[in-house]
């Protein structure tokens, strides 16, 4: 029993030994290696490093030394900043542009379905009426001309759309489907406005009337539903002016 145990020692004993002769060489290998290095560095004859190799370099007077260990310093300076995220500003939508989407396809509710648009580029009404035949655009400029010469008339004008107005209220809107001018006259029932508005009721939605400017026939109709629109237009003005003068003596009563 006891030779036993005298040999397990003895066995450990020489590992341990040869686990330091090792540790020896290969520390004195690692040395020879960075002193190799460096010469080379100091001779300018560049140098080669192991994916394995912890070596870290600095410049001094001009001049490039190894470092032995790297501080902790160091490292959190070399640390990557966390970039900045560019701020996006959303741009309020243009009202001209929200009446054109709700006039072509109607109020969007819960029961909507929305598709992606596709990456096509679309034309400006500019571009469609350049496109339109000769014919064509003399009579929507005859059109144009005969509106706005009503008092207090004027037209505002969208990428997809031309707007006529005499002073706030809407005439005529004038889009461009498929090479034919489209026109939406906004003929309404003067009752039926008058209870909406004062009503606050959002819910009724009034379709335009509308007119397809393809002959001198549709001009003359379109003239004859301008006339009948700016009638109602200036009826309905006078109503409000002197309903707002009744409020004001009312008011001044109580």
């Amino acid at each position: 029993m006891d030779v036993f145990y005298i040999v397990i020692s003895c066995v450990f004993v020489v590992l341990l030994l040869g686990a330091i002769v090792l540790w020896a060489i290969e520390s004195r290998l690692k040395e020879g290696k960075k002193k190799a290095v460096s010469e080379k560095i100091n001779a300018g004859k560049g140098m080669r490093i192991e994916e394995s190799d912890d070596v870290y370099l600095k410049v001094k007077d001009g001049k490039i030394e190894i470092v032995q260990d790297l501080p902790a310093a160091t490292v959190a300076e070399t640390a990557a900043e966390p970039q900045q995220q560019p701020v996006v500003e959303q741009m309020p939508a243009d009202q001209e542009t929200i009446d054109d989407f709700v006039n072509k396809y109607g109020e969007i509710t819960e029961d909507s379905v929305m598709f992606q648009a596709t990456g096509k580029e679309s034309k400006t009404f500019a571009d469609k009426y350049d496109n339109l035949p000769e014919g064509t655009r003399n009579m929507y400029s005859q059109l144009s001309m005969y509106i706005l010469a009503h008092d207090k008339a004027k037209v505002s004008r969208s990428s997809t759309a031309e707007t006529f107005k005499i002073a706030t209220d809407k005439v005529m809107r004038a889009s461009i489907r498929r090479g034919v001018v489209v026109l939406n006259f906004m003929l309404f029932n003067s009752d039926l406005n008058r209870f909406v508005k004062e009503e606050g009721i959002k819910n009724i939605k009034i379709n335009p009337v509308v007119v397809r400017l393809e002959t001198s026939a549709d001009l003359e109709l379109a003239k004859q539903t301008v006339d009948i629109t700016v009638a109602q237009i200036k009826e309905e003005q006078a109503y409000r002016k002197q309903r707002k003068k009744e409020l004001r003596k009312a008011k001044k009563e109580a």
